[in-house]
């Protein structure tokens, strides 16, 4: 409904009624009911109120990104028509005869569906193992007792080919559900989601979609990164978020993944999921063989090995597809000089700038800044300067000079800015030969014809400080390799690293998800890290260094006096990179083992910080309990 607020209207939602008036309040009439409702059940309340508080949220903020602006706009005019799926053969509504492991998963579920029961599964099922097959049997059990469901993943944009695959089943009965709608696509689709029972599928945020009656949600790839929120608070994590909603839904939730977080695989391991396992692919072709290319033996300044160099030609030969996967866009993500070693770096942020070749410039990844490419060296003058390190657009320039004749794709992020750019690049792809591309090639896509997969450099996300890389390394690996060899070819993975011998490449090799997760989940429960321990991170920024880094240090004062003895501070320290767009910026975390209250007494730090210091107004501070990224 539209109230006064000030000296105008605002939107606001009703979340309860009240018989008195508070005293000394005067009250306004409401300008204009928007909608009779209710916009959430009472069950989708209780959950909304568990986001604000466990993650530390006002409850209006949590409203806000349920109910996100663009809804709230477009409901003041007429709804148009919703986004439509890329012309591309899909399969048809056919339903595909289950393997033994499928048919096991399907009756698991199905069982817990028709039962209206809360449960969690952790469904680990290798890559082409028929995990969508699995989602749809599950949410057709749902359909046919009245109930919906929620379908989440990482990002629709990467995930078409499995949205296509609902809609060919279920037709109208899909709605999509994601950030790049429009403010009237989005709310035409809420309103679908709404008033009747079906498959809502969606980004991280649909999570919060209004759906009566819920029965069942999978969330796909639940290991992505991409569903937690980092930019904007509530910063909310859309897979624990879903088990939340489940449990007061009374619906199970399948999380599903070829290579499982460790925090969603320690819980299966110690019973409170129920594993469900696909360890076969559905068309019985064997997973693809794997090499490991050591790159010391390779000339130095090469970007691909003549290994893959020869597999790339003789793929392409025989009339077959390939991806090269390097997870850094740009030509080169170092511009040195040559006589001094001073790097390029952004003026608005301690970063280096990135070479674009075509556009002649160099970039900033962090705040966006562009600026032409420099033929001099603004320290020492020399005019020797050298471009190092490889992205993309350098794969993509080595292959065209290799293999001229070849029909050549560049997916990244630089060339899929548009908002059909991803759908439109893979289909050039489906009738091209080489796709070179970054982590959103690594996921989601199956062509029958690619059978060769190359990492131009598995070291890149080794080299993070950070207690995930190795994890984040193995799935990676393990992801985009597992796009290789579909169908009737076994396919071929080449993995060219430096780190030959490091444990989560030999176990992305191997394939071996248990053995990794064996020696990773120690090494974790050693250091009291996740999933064996807690962690909460306060960043702080601001324009003035001194104080940023003061501030950091009295809440991290703060917080440290009334943590239990258990927990500890780690830092204050400045954050990779300290500044960004001219903001400074620290941050510390705390750690704490499961049992710790430590939301209670950082969330309290803070608090005493905001209402005593006189510098907190200047100063952005947040607080992202269970985050995903410690370093930036």
């Amino acid at each position: 409904m539209l109230v006064p607020l000030r000296n105008g209207n605002a939107v606001a939602l009703v979340t309860g009624l009240s018989t008195r008036t508070p005293e000394g309040v005067t009250l306004k009439p409401i300008a204009r009911v928007l909608d009779p409702g209710p916009f959430y059940d009472e069950a989708a309340m209780k959950f909304l109120a568990w986001v604000g508080e466990y993650y530390l949220a006002p409850p209006g903020l949590v409203l806000r990104a349920a109910w996100p602006s663009s809804v709230r706009k477009a409901r003041k005019r007429e709804a148009g028509p919703a986004e439509t799926l890329p012309e591309r053969a899909f399969e048809s509504d056919r339903r595909p005869r289950l393997t033994a492991a499928q048919d096991g998963a399907v009756e698991a579920l199905s069982a817990a569906v028709k039962a209206g029961r809360e449960k969690v599964f952790l469904l680990h099922g290798v890559t082409a193992s028929g995990k969508t097959e699995v989602y749809m049997r599950a949410a057709e059990a749902a359909l046919a007792r009245g109930r919906s469901s929620l379908i989440l993943v990482p990002e629709i944009a990467m995930s078409y080919q499995i949205v296509g695959r609902f809609k060919a089943r279920f037709g109208d009965a899909v709605t999509v559900l994601h950030s790049r709608l429009t403010g009237v696509e989005r709310s035409r689709a809420a309103e679908a989601s709404r008033f009747k029972p079906g498959i809502v599928v969606g980004a991280r945020s649909a999570v919060f979609a209004p759906l009566p009656r819920l029965g069942f949600i999978a969330v796909d790839e639940e290991h992505e990164g991409a569903y937690k929120q980092e930019e904007t608070v509530p910063f909310y994590h859309a897979r624990d978020c879903a088990i939340v909603r489940a449990r007061h839904s009374s619906c199970p939730v399948v999380l599903g993944s070829a290579t499982p977080s460790l925090e969603a695989a320690a819980r299966a391991k110690a019973g409170q999921f129920t594993l469900l396992e696909l360890p076969e692919r559905i068309d019985a072709t064997p997973l693809p063989a794997t090499e490991i290319v050591p790159m010391a033996k390779v000339g130095p300044g090469d970007t691909l090995s003549p290994r893959l160099i020869e597999a790339l030609k003789e793929a392409v030969g025989r009339g077959e597809q390939a991806i090269l996967f390097l997870n850094r866009r740009g030509f080169a993500p170092v511009f040195l000089c040559t006589a001094c070693g001073k790097a390029a770096r952004c003026s608005a942020c301690s970063a280096n700038l990135v070479l674009h070749v075509g556009t002649g410039e160099l970039a900033c990844h962090w705040c966006g800044r562009r600026t032409p490419a420099v033929t001099q060296c603004a320290g020492c003058g020399s005019s020797v300067m050298k471009a190092l390190g490889a992205g993309t657009q350098r794969v993509e320039q080595e292959v065209k000079r290799l293999m001229p004749g070849a029909k050549l794709v560049r997916m990244d992020l630089d060339t899929t800015r548009q908002r059909t750019a991803h759908r439109d690049l893979l289909e050039e792809f489906s009738r091209g030969d080489i796709l070179v591309g970054t982590q959103m090639v690594a996921k989601g896509l199956d062509f029958p014809r690619l059978s060769l997969v190359g990492i131009v450099n598995a070291d890149a996300s080794l080299v993070f400080p950070d207690f995930r890389a190795a994890e984040r390394t193995f799935q990676l690996l393990t992801q985009v390799a597992g796009r290789a060899g579909r169908r009737d070819r076994q396919g071929l993975v080449l993995i060219q690293t430096n780190s030959p011998e490091h444990p989560a490449i030999v176990a992305a090799a191997r394939n071996d998800y248990w053995g990794f997760f064996a020696a990773e989940a120690s090494t974790r429960k050693a250091l009291g890290y996740p999933p064996f321990g807690r962690l909460v991170r306060v960043k702080v920024t601001g324009m003035h260094a001194g104080e940023v880094e003061r501030s950091a240090r009295v809440i991290a004062d703060s917080a440290a006096r009334s943590l239990p003895a258990s927990a500890r501070v780690l830092g204050p320290a400045p954050a990779i990179p300290e500044m960004v767009a001219r903001r400074t910026r620290w941050h510390l975390t705390v750690k704490g083992p499961l049992s710790a209250d430590i939301r209670g007494p950082v969330a309290a730090a803070v608090s005493r910080f905001n209402e005593k210091d006189p510098t907190a107004g200047r100063l952005r501070i947040s607080i992202d309990v269970d985050p995903v990224n410690v370093m930036s």
